[in-house]
């Protein structure tokens, strides 16, 4: 569902980007010059005819450069270690210095925004959540660029798997909030979601009067401790890509935990 490639640090590091004055970008060495001209003419081929393949390669650029902004006098460049956090300021400052690497991250930034809109407005529309769907506030747009960055920094070890989890992890608190919102207005949601499995979580996991099973919605709107694990129950799914096959899964497991009544000795 949410879709968003090196080594990224936790989301929770990346804040909105301040308003920096610009560095002098003569701290990249000549050799830099040829990447600088590959970055621009991918980002032309990407801006003016979407070319396939663009965006890669105006990152394979970036990176050189973002390298060669730390080679020292005799031309190495520092290694971090296994688990070291790229230097969130100094990349901010890099993207001032180096207009074509801004660029490059807003772009990057859009795409994971349009497929991250693209995925949470196909879930509800296909559950028939009320209300709009979420999308990212500016500020997560910014984080986002500054994820992109940190894939430009040099790693021992890139992960773009990492990468992925960082850009989902920028709003999923907010948007599993905003689910838990929608799932306890009414109870057609909670059908769809769960299909044949909801009779059974409604019968277990609803509150219950002495005539009939009040509905799931209603057991959000009244239990705290259902939606507290609601909404936590479904920020690690959208974390870990929000597969829609496991929803029905994540939505039961987190009310029978909240059901689940405490053992004694």
């Amino acid at each position: 569902m949410l879709v968003l490639d090196d080594e990224s640090p936790d989301s929770a590091t990346v804040a909105a980007e301040p308003q920096l004055a610009a560095p002098r970008a003569s701290r990249l060495p000549a050799s830099a010059a040829p990447q600088l001209a590959r970055l621009r003419g991918a980002l032309r081929r990407y801006r003016d005819h979407r070319v396939p393949g663009a965006l890669e390669a105006a990152f394979a650029a970036a990176a050189t450069i973002v390298a060669a902004a730390d080679m020292g006098p005799d031309g190495s460049v520092p290694s971090p270690g296994p688990g070291a956090r790229a230097d969130i300021e100094r990349l901010r400052s890099l993207a001032l210095a180096i207009p074509d690497l801004g660029e490059l991250l807003s772009c990057a930034a859009d795409e994971a925004e349009r497929a991250v809109e693209g995925g949470i407005a196909l879930l509800w529309s296909t559950i028939g959540l009320r209300g709009t769907a979420p999308s990212w506030t500016s500020q997560e747009w910014q984080a986002a660029r500054m994820v992109f960055a940190c894939a430009c920094a040099p790693a021992p070890a890139p992960s773009p798997a990492r990468l992925r989890e960082s850009l989902r992890t920028l709003a999923a608190a907010r948007f599993a909030s905003a689910m838990c919102d929608a799932f306890a207005i009414d109870e057609a949601p909670w059908r769809r979601a769960l299909g044949d499995r909801y009779d059974s979580v409604r019968h277990r996991c609803a509150h219950r009067t002495t005539w009939r099973s009040r509905g799931l919605a209603e057991r959000l709107r009244t239990d705290d401790a259902a939606r507290t694990a609601l909404t936590a129950r479904l920020e690690r799914w959208i974390c870990a890509g929000g597969e829609a096959p496991l929803l029905p899964s994540e939505l039961e497991a987190a009310l029978v935990h909240a059901s689940a009544r405490p053992r004694f000795a």
